[in-house]
């Protein structure tokens, strides 16, 4: 929802709050005055009126302020007098500047300095009798005022109903404002179920707002948004920061063999198994297709290329369940970690992206670093490597993967910038080296 629903949830909440105290209050005059200008301050409205319908059937105005809390003219000469007799006679009234204009083509209707107004009239009804009627008025400045605010206006007119009989009550007046009060708190009830309902409705669209639907990861949007936040929060801290680019190989083959009903669950369930595999606070996403994104706060280079090799493993040891029984897959991930020449998120995520470019064209399966420098945040090309490997950009690759090492939490991450970084099965690593000793 947008800051426009929250307005409306909030005058709702207020108007709420507003009948309650008027139900409670038996000073009638003074509480209505004080409604009056919480409503046109809640409605952003210039001027109201409040009338009763006297035994005659004319009308009197008790409550008669402008936005600034100043007493108006009585109706007499103006169109409110005309709006509040309607009102009582045929119901709630909603004008728009456009209906005003087109009323003065009766000479007798509108004069020219309302034509920009927009207008809201109610009744005031108990038990179906016409107890008077509220008027409030917007000039062209803001926005005119729209149904919803027609809605908010008939339960304060509703609220209000209940606060006058109570006050005009002589005769057993505890028992009819114990009853009134009833009736209020019932239909207090119905509206703030409805803000309520407003509040899930909310939370269910903001979700889907954030969320990939197929694997209940953040989508690409939000995870950018979270990750440039992050990033924002580090700039200029020795604080470090790496993201890890994941894609799962030959993917399209699974779906060519066994449809993408049975692709799209394994897509859940990889999903799964890299948001298993993950620490809280680090962030996962759907980058797209068959492809994910990981942000791993407070990580370094090296551990970041440990967390991916985890990763790779535990995808290529483990067939991923389905309808069509195990489906084994592999994923081919580059990491990359944050440095001076990184402006933006983007830049990193650009980094990441060519490491796994170079891990696909060594064979897939694998982990790619991108090894400060990369070629500034573009992460343009310089050259090959003796290797022929893009100058930069070094394979992570493990002979004989070291378990115990990958698990030990002092060897991931965090580890403070600076300091040694100590791994007991170094010389089982193969061309990329995770550190100094």
């Amino acid at each position: 929802m947008n800051m426009m629903d929250h307005s409306k949830e909030s005058k709702l909440e207020k108007l709420l709050a507003l009948g309650r105290s008027l139900a409670e209050n038996r000073m009638l005059e003074p509480m209505l005055e004080y409604a009056m200008r919480v409503t046109l301050e809640l409605f952003q409205a210039d001027e109201g009126y409040l009338a009763f319908v006297e035994p005659d059937g004319t009308l009197y105005p008790v409550v008669r302020m402008d936005l600034e809390g100043r007493d108006l003219q009585p109706p007499e000469y103006s169109t409110a007098k005309d709006f509040l007799e309607r009102a009582v006679r045929e119901g709630e009234l909603q004008m728009t500047p456009q209906a005003i204009r087109e009323r003065r083509q009766n000479p007798d209707e509108s004069p020219p300095d309302n034509e920009q107004a927009s207008v809201l009239c109610v009744p005031i009804i108990s038990r179906g009798r016409k107890l008077g009627a509220i008027y409030i008025r917007k000039r062209a400045a803001g926005p005119a005022f729209d149904p919803d605010d027609l809605v908010a206006l008939k339960y304060f007119a509703a609220q209000a109903a209940i606060a006058i009989e109570n006050s005009r009550s002589g005769d057993d007046l505890d028992v009819r404002v114990r009853r009134r009060t009833a009736e209020l708190n019932q239909k207090n009830l119905l509206l703030e179920k409805e803000i309520a309902e407003r509040k899930k409705m909310e939370a269910r669209l903001q979700h889907l707002a954030i969320t990939d639907p197929l694997t209940g990861l953040y989508n690409r949007r939000h995870f950018f948004e979270l990750s440039q936040r992050v990033f924002s929060r580090i700039m200029g801290l020795d604080i470090p920061l790496s993201v890890l680019m994941i894609d799962a190989d030959h993917f399209k083959s699974v779906n060519d063999r066994f449809g993408h009903m049975i692709g799209d669950q394994v897509l859940q369930g990889l999903a799964k198994r890299l948001r298993d595999n993950l620490r809280r606070g680090e962030i996962l996403g759907r980058y797209g297709g068959e492809e994910f994104a990981v942000l791993l706060p407070e990580t370094v280079l090296e551990a970041a290329g440990m967390v991916a090799e985890r990763l790779r493993e535990d995808v290529s040891q483990r067939p991923i369940p389905s309808d069509r029984g195990p489906i084994q897959i592999t994923v081919t991930i580059g990491a990359a970690c944050v440095s001076d020449n990184d402006e933006r998120i983007d830049h990193l995520l650009d980094k990441a992206d060519k490491a796994l470019y170079m891990a696909k064209q060594a064979g897939r399966n694998l982990v790619a670093v991108c090894k400060q420098p990369c070629g500034g945040a573009a992460g343009g090309q310089a050259g090959q490597t003796a290797g022929g490997h893009p100058a930069g950009y070094l394979p992570f690759l493990v002979a004989q993967p070291c378990r115990a090492a990958v698990r030990r939490p002092d060897i991931l991450r965090p580890r403070l910038p600076g300091t040694p970084f100590h791994h007991p099965g170094r010389d089982r690593w193969g061309p990329f080296q995770p550190g100094p000793h």
